[in-house]
């Protein structure tokens, strides 16, 4: 199968910061990577809201193993992680 999404994708540990459409999480696996929301979420209807309210985009955290903004909003895990590219010190 090619480009076949792994079974154990890594899950969100933490929401390092969250900024200018960018957040950056640590997974569980120790990775930090950063995910464009900008690019992947803010042209979507449901997401409009995160793009329009900085305030709100800010209050990015982990829950159920995945970023999350309030009860309505969160991002799939495996997009996440798959959309998000690897930080390097």
């Amino acid at each position: 199968m090619r480009n076949a999404i792994p079974l154990k994708t890594p899950r969100a540990a933490e929401v390092l910061s969250a900024r200018d459409g960018t957040l950056r999480v640590r997974f569980r696996n120790g990775e930090i990577r950063d995910f464009n929301a900008r690019k992947e979420l803010f042209g979507l209807p449901c997401y409009r809201e995160l793009a329009n309210d900085p305030a709100l985009f800010e209050t990015a955290h982990v829950d159920y193993n995945t970023v999350v903004w309030n009860k309505q909003l969160d991002v799939d895990p495996d997009w996440l992680y798959h959309q998000s590219t690897p930080v390097h010190n």
